[in-house]
C-alpha cells in the first residue's frame, strides 16, 4: 500500500487550495470563481479577508475589482452564513448545499433564540409578531429593490423595537432587532447580502430579494 507523507499532503493542498505558483488562477472574476470552488468558500467574517485570500491565488495578484465583478455584477459569488454560523463567499452554484447543510439548521436555532428574546421584552403572541415583521421588511426591501437595514427600519417600525443585551455588564446595553430580523430573513433564504457602503472593505451592506439578486439560478 502506498503511503503519502505529511509533505507530499501539504503539496498536494498547496495545489488544490491554488496556493503553489503553478496553479494561481487566471486574475479574472471568472479565477476569482475557479479559486472559491477550490476551496468551497471563502472565509468572509472580516469582508478584507475575501480579497486577501483571492489575491493570494490570482496570477499577479489581481485586483479587488475581480472579486467585486464576480460578488455584484456577475453575481457569480454570494455571502452567506454557514459552518458555525460564520460568514462566508461562496460560488452561487454551492449556495443549495451550503443552505441545506448548515444554513437552514442556523435559521431555525436564531428563531428559537429571537422568539425567546421577544416574550422576555413583553411582546404578546411572539410568532405572529415575527411572522409579521419579517413579511413587513421583505415588502418594503422589495419595494426599494435594495437597501441597506438602517433605511428599512425607517419603512418598518417593529425593526426598531430595543431589547437590553447582558443587562448589568459593562460591556452591555440596549440594542433595536434590526440585525436580527434582518440576519433571519437572510439564514432562511429570503435576502441576500449585495454591495458593501462605502469601500470594497466596508462591513455594511445593502440588502436584496433572493429572487431578484440571484433570479432563478439557484
Amino acid at each position: 500500500m502506498r503511503r503519502i507523507s505529511d509533505d507530499e499532503r501539504r503539496a498536494r493542498l498547496g495545489r488544490r487550495h491554488r496556493l503553489a505558483p503553478a496553479s494561481a488562477a487566471p486574475a479574472t472574476p471568472e479565477g476569482v470563481v475557479d479559486v472559491a470552488r477550490s476551496l468551497v468558500a471563502f472565509h468572509a467574517t472580516d469582508p478584507a479577508s475575501v480579497y486577501l485570500s483571492a489575491r493570494a491565488r490570482l496570477a499577479g495578484g489581481g485586483s479587488p475589482d475581480d472579486v467585486s465583478r464576480a460578488l455584484y455584477d456577475d453575481r457569480t459569488l454570494v455571502r452567506m452564513l454557514g459552518m458555525r454560523r460564520t460568514m462566508f463567499v461562496v460560488p452561487t452554484t454551492f449556495v443549495p448545499v451550503v443552505q441545506a447543510g448548515a444554513t437552514d439548521a442556523i435559521a431555525e436555532r436564531e428563531t428559537r433564540r429571537l422568539l425567546k428574546l421577544l416574550g422576555e421584552v413583553g411582546i404578546p403572541e411572539p410568532e405572529r409578531w415575527l411572522a409579521d415583521a419579517r413579511a413587513a421588511t421583505l415588502a418594503a426591501l422589495e419595494a426599494r429593490g435594495e437597501a441597506l437595514a438602517v433605511e428599512l427600519s425607517a419603512d418598518v417600525p417593529a425593526l426598531r423595537t430595543r431589547s437590553t443585551y447582558a443587562e448589568g455588564k459593562p460591556y452591555g446595553g440596549e440594542v433595536t432587532l434590526t440585525s436580527q430580523i434582518m440576519n433571519g430573513l437572510g439564514s432562511s433564504g429570503a435576502i441576500v447580502r449585495g454591495r458593501p457602503r462605502g469601500t470594497w472593505a466596508g462591513s455594511q451592506y445593502r440588502w436584496a430579494p433572493t429572487a431578484s439578486w440571484l433570479g432563478d439560478t439557484l
